[in-house]
């Protein structure tokens, strides 16, 4: 959830995210689409190669990119790395895992100042409060929904879920099925982060 000035809601906080695109010169780094590492020490939370999830003829071939995503805080060493620094971290750790060498003909750099929300002893009271004004606020009319929205790690298909169960709560005048809405909101509850 955000606040109005587009920060976060007081007392939820998020861990932030870099998104490196790493180029190889190469048509393929492995066979899978997805890594993941889940060491707290490990710079990369999961690594994907995009071409491996699909059947493209429009991938350039011998080449292959793959995508890092580095959990953060927002202006920490990692935040504010360069694309290079970047790219020989992510190679040198999983280069420490014992993968396939990586080396990066190119770096590109996203950076994202809330991914992971942090679920410390009491943010239940603080999403509560920040849910509650964000209702007196839009009076009816506005929703929150998805993973900055609910404050949950949802997967996009869960998101796409939610947009349709907002779409279904609208009457003909516009205004929400405030019933309808507060039981998908139930049902939301029950998702499952898939992988």
């Amino acid at each position: 959830l955000l606040g109005v000035d587009g920060g976060a809601a007081p007392g939820l906080r998020h861990r932030a995210m870099v998104l490196a695109w790493l180029v190889l010169d190469q048509p393929r780094w492995t066979e899978f689409d997805a890594h993941y590492l889940p060491d707290p020490a490990h710079p990369v939370a999961r690594l994907s190669e995009p071409r491996n999830y699909r059947e493209s003829a429009d991938d350039p071939a011998g080449v292959t990119v793959l995508c890092a995503e580095i959990p953060c805080w927002e202006g920490d060493a990692t935040w504010t790395a360069g694309p290079d620094a970047i790219g020989a971290t992510v190679a040198a750790a999983l280069a420490g895992e014992g993968l396939p060498p990586v080396r990066p003909v190119a770096v590109e750099l996203a950076h994202l100042p809330r991914v992971y929300p942090l679920y410390p002893p009491g943010f239940e009271r603080s999403l509560a409060a920040t849910e509650a004004a964000v209702a007196r606020a839009g009076a009816g009319r506005v929703v929150t929904l998805g993973r900055q929205g609910l404050f949950a790690p949802d997967n996009t298909h869960h998101v796409m879920a939610m947009g349709r169960a907002a779409a279904a709560g609208l009457r003909p005048d516009g205004s929400l099925d405030a019933a309808r809405w507060s039981a998908a909101r139930a049902d939301f509850h029950g998702h499952v982060v898939e992988d």
